[in-house]
Order: C-alpha cells, then structure tokens, then sequence
C-alpha cells in the first residue's frame, strides 16, 4: 500500500480516546440527560417551514391547479399546503387536499423538492392519483380547473413549474397506454 494511502487510512480510523468524551457520551445516553439534549436541539437548531405539493394528472395528461386566495403574486398553484408539527409530509399533504378540495388521494413518490421563497421555506411535491368524488373547495381556494401543459396559467412559480415537469415525466414513464408502458427518452 501506498505510504499516502496509509497515512489517509490511519486518519480516517482515528479513534477519538479522550477520556472526557467518552463520560460524556455514556452520561447524555441516561434518560434525563437524554431529554434535556432533545429540549437543547429544539431550541438551538434552525427551523425550517416545510410544504408539500400534489402534481396529478387526469387521462388526458392535463394538470390540476387551484386558484389560492392568499397567493395574489401567483395565484395559481398545484394543490397541498403546510406540514404541521411532526406531521409526516404525505400524512399532510392527504390532510391538505382533502381540506382544500374534499378528494382523496392515492399518493405515489416525491417528484421534486426545492428550497424556495422568502422567507424560505422546504417544499416537496408528490404525484398522485385522485380518488372519485365530489369536488368541494374550501375557503382557501377560488377556483380548480384542469389545464393542458401548453396553456398553463401564469405566472407560476418556479417551484411549481419544475414539479410539473418532473411530475410529467415519471407519469408518462408510468402510465399505460394501449396496454404498454411508456418509455420516452427525449
């Protein structure tokens, strides 16, 4: 073996012997320490907003969008909203949907996350399958409506049109069409 290689092998396996770490190690691992290390965590580490989007699209590869109230610079948006307090990202973004339209969704996986916005926030978007039902928009949305990809509503954001795109493309890889899969590689 290489002498460099060596010399990096036995700086990657240096085993920390300060006897001060190792106490203290073993005392933070004791229940009460423990829990005064979580209560330090939640006050000392940042906290970031985080938001969960739906990207569906209906059999004639058409987009859902809402009309939102408080989104006046860029009004419409795919569907979802906030995560709550150690809510799970799709646990809150079902909750989202059915709050804002009154659906159930088959959600399938992430699509797109981006840190965007200001003040900045974590948003993630899932693709999903709507489940049959009546639509009823809550106070939050003006309007939903389906739209083909080439008479998008603008301005969207960035965010919403890059989960669109991403969205579109694992739909298409996923959906059969006359039996077969679809597999495009443009």
């Amino acid at each position: 073996m290489d002498a460099r290689v060596r010399a990096i092998t036995d700086i990657v396996n240096v085993q920390l012997t300060d006897t001060w770490k190792e106490g203290l190690a073993r005392m933070v691992r004791h229940r009460p320490l423990a829990g005064l290390m979580g209560w330090g965590v939640r006050l000392v580490v940042p906290r970031q907003r985080v938001g969960v989007a739906l990207v569906t699209f209906n059999e004639d590869e058409e987009i859902l969008l809402l009309r939102h109230v408080f989104h006046t610079p860029n009004p419409w948006g795919l569907p979802g909203g906030w995560l709550g307090r150690n809510e799970a990202p799709q646990a809150g973004l079902v909750r989202e949907l059915r709050e804002e339209t009154g659906l159930a969704v088959s959600l399938g996986r992430p699509v797109h996350v981006a840190h965007a916005g200001s003040p900045p926030f974590i948003v993630m978007a899932y693709s999903g399958q709507l489940q049959p039902g009546e639509m009823r928009l809550n106070a939050e949305i003006l309007e939903a409506r389906w739209f083909s990809l080439d008479h998008l509503p603008g301005p969207l954001m960035p965010f919403t049109a890059a989960a669109i795109t991403a969205g579109l493309s694992l739909h298409r890889l996923t959906t059969p069409i006359g039996g077969h899969l679809v597999h495009e590689t443009s």
